[in-house]
């Protein structure tokens, strides 16, 4: 008889064949084949098996072209669904894989918090949208909702292979989080839909939305606060080469930045800072289009304390 792992195992490796990924190895610990990104990123096929999955975590890499990303964006480009939060949600569901991990007993999930319960919230309203420059298709796309009761944003929480743990309301002066306890630290706002390459890091989800309102690429990802853990890091350099920094322009977010300094991991493509000169703006979502452009375009390898 299989093992719990073994089990799992097998079922995470099906999930792969069946999108199209020629897997090759599958072991306790990682799931090994040919790229099944290689022709887009080279314009050839992988001639030989560069790709491996973390098959706790879902996170993969192909070594040879440099690709990397979740489950959720691999399942999001192989099966050609844009919406990666509930086309892995439903890819998984369909084939009866609620859980992934491996050897580790899952807890029991509250039947209040899934993608039925969060289904109750609605659009935000154009004027609160107008109000924080947010795209209405990029909102929709980030799974954004609105609490219209407590006139408040509902911002889902979600890990790496789109399993929704939970959510954030967040109003005017106020911030709550539910479930009580849920863990904002394990994951990054965004990373389900991440495709790789250059991430903004910013602190807060609407930025994200903000962000993606105004540029197609590249990418950003917040991480629910000032507080970076070590689980973010280590997701951010899984599925980035190149970061830029843009922690808030207040003083928590330049401890953070400080911080961030002493501890970042090693990106191939480097890391870069976010440049505030010139504006008064708190955060990203606070600035115009054209001061976006600009932070942008002037982030550097200088220290912007240093300033």
């Amino acid at each position: 008889m299989a093992t719990v792992s073994e089990t799992h195992l097998t079922d995470l490796a099906s999930v792969l064949k069946s999108i199209g990924v020629d897997v090759r190895r599958a072991d306790g610990r990682e799931i090994s084949g040919r790229c099944p990104v290689h022709r887009r990123v080279t314009g050839r096929e992988d001639g030989s098996p560069s790709w491996s999955m973390n098959a706790q975590t879902g996170l993969w890499i192909c070594f040879s072209c440099g690709a990397r990303g979740t489950l959720s964006m691999l399942v999001s480009e192989l099966t050609g669904e844009p919406d990666a939060i509930m086309a892995v949600h439903h890819f998984l569901i369909d084939r009866n894989l609620e859980r992934l991990t491996l050897g580790v007993e899952a807890p029991a999930k509250k039947p209040d918090i899934d993608w039925v319960s969060f289904s109750k919230f609605v659009m935000p309203p154009e004027s609160a949208m107008d109000k924080r420059g947010l795209d209405a298709e990029q909102v929709l796309m980030h799974g954004v909702r609105w609490d219209t009761m407590n006139k408040a944003w509902i911002i889902p929480i979600v890990n790496q292979f789109g399993d929704l743990q939970g959510w954030q309301t967040k109003a005017h002066g106020w911030v709550r989080n539910f479930p009580v306890g849920v863990k904002k630290s394990d994951s990054l706002f965004g990373i389900e839909r991440f495709l790789g390459g250059t991430a903004v890091l910013v602190e807060s989800p609407l930025d994200v939305v903000r962000f993606a309102s105004v540029f197609e690429k590249p990418q950003a990802l917040a991480t629910f606060g000032a507080a970076v853990s070590d689980k973010q890091l280590g997701l951010l350099s899984t599925v980035a080469d190149r970061v830029i920094i843009a922690m808030d322009n207040d003083e928590a977010g330049i401890r953070s930045s400080k911080s961030l300094f002493n501890r970042l991991p090693h990106f191939r493509r480097g890391t870069l800072w976010w440049n505030y000169s010139g504006t008064s703006a708190k955060d990203i979502g606070d600035m115009t289009a054209r001061e976006m452009a600009e932070g942008f375009t002037s982030a550097s390898r200088v220290l912007p304390w240093n300033l």
